[in-house]
């Protein structure tokens, strides 16, 4: 029963929540009657490792984008290959763009705090756009979002991608990993100045250069692997103005396809919350075990003695009840991811069904987190390990 009023009341919260976030497309409707657009110089910061299979792609959808005042600052996080070539014979054809050379991290830093924080240093813009290599924008997006950024006068502002999602363990995790998001950080609360909450999509990071140096920059965040995220709640806490919206109609990206990639991506995105608790964060794996695994034993386990032990409960018997209250709570947690996966990947599939899969991977991730956040253990992204030992 417990389950079963877990899974709905978290259906409902992030039906409403949702319903209400802000989407960018609406929100462009409403600067129409701008008069003369403001066109500050932009710097388009993007962060690079082992990025072959999609930096031509990126820097493709940038080159067309529809503003044309800005420049394109490519960030190699000393790749092994063929990132560096790619960007130089991209540069060749348009000036805007330039190769920069992360250089080893210093002491301390890890994920890509520091390649941002060479973007920056390298680049010239009264803008800074900080965007993944994996990022694709459609032409007019930077375009409308300075506009709308400059009409707002916001500080940072981001916007959420639409996810192209491919195999079984990406389609499995990711409506339980953005559920979770929205449950912790509905943009409600985000986009409220009197709320502490704070996040971004580090595929879309616009922010303002002044802003930026005065909350130190990334060096801010150095030792932080959900880098995004404590720069936003920097930003906000520092009392600027931070505005998130849902974008999926102007900017798509890749996810991790492979389970290793797919299972340190989890271990990352949970190393910054699970920080201040250590092994008391396993915790969260158990609610997850009772909100998505539980239900599932009780109904296979009620079927098993009906069908195969020949055992017959009447309809108000504790067995009865409880297999209902768990087909109930089943029938709650495929609404919510199904309408998760709809939101991230623009539809929903088959793959919702494979739900117990994404929640055991889901628990073995935050119990591997919590254990390394305990020990002090090492975090793998992007092939490198960040040993904690070091910050």
């Amino acid at each position: 029963m417990l389950s079963a009023l877990g899974a709905l009341s978290i259906a409902f919260y992030l039906y409403s929540t949702e319903r209400r976030a802000p989407k960018f497309i609406e929100s462009i409707k409403q600067i129409a009657d701008i008069g003369k657009p403001v066109m500050p110089f932009v710097s388009v910061i993007v962060t690079a490792k082992n990025e072959e299979q999609v930096i031509a792609k990126c820097l493709a959808s940038l080159v067309d984008q529809t503003y044309k005042n800005l420049e394109i600052v490519i960030v190699d996080d000393s790749s092994s290959d063929r990132t560096a070539i790619i960007v130089e014979e991209f540069g060749r054809s348009d000036s805007r763009i330039r190769l920069v050379a992360a250089g080893e991290k210093p002491r301390g830093w890890v994920g890509k705090s520091w390649p941002c924080q060479r973007g920056f240093e390298n680049s010239r813009g009264e803008l800074l756009l900080f965007a993944d290599a994996d990022s694709f924008l459609e032409p007019k997006t930077i375009e409308l979002a300075i506009s709308y950024f400059e009409s707002r006068l916001y500080d940072m502002f981001s916007i959420s991608p639409r996810v192209n999602l491919h195999g079984i363990w990406s389609q499995s995790i990711m409506p339980l990993l953005a559920g979770g998001i929205n449950l912790l950080y509905p943009m409600s609360k985000v986009n409220d100045p009197k709320k502490e909450r704070a996040y971004v999509f580090g595929t879309f990071i616009l922010v303002r250069r002044t802003v930026y140096a005065s909350i130190g920059g990334h060096e801010k965040v150095k030792d932080r692997l959900v880098e995004d995220a404590a720069i936003a709640h920097l930003v906000k806490s520092s009392g600027f103005k931070l505005r998130v919206e849902r974008g999926a109609e102007f900017l798509h990206t890749e996810w991790e396809t492979d389970f290793g990639s797919v299972f340190h991506g989890l271990e990352r995105v949970f190393s910054d919350s699970i920080r201040p608790y250590g092994l008391v964060a396993i915790l969260n794996a158990v609610l997850v075990f009772f909100l998505g695994i539980f239900p599932l034993l009780v109904v296979i386990g009620y079927l098993y003695l009906e069908l195969v032990e020949g055992i017959s409960y009447s309809l108000l018997s504790l067995a009865s009840v409880a297999f209902m209250a768990s087909l109930v709570s089943i029938a709650g947690l495929l609404f919510t991811l199904g309408r998760e996966l709809k939101q991230v990947s623009g539809k929903v599939g088959k793959y919702p069904i494979f739900y117990p899969l994404g929640c055991v991977i889901f628990m073995l991730a935050i119990i591997s987190a919590s254990a390394k956040i305990s020990r002090r253990g090492a975090f793998e992204w992007k092939g490198s390990k960040y040993s904690q030992q070091d910050n």
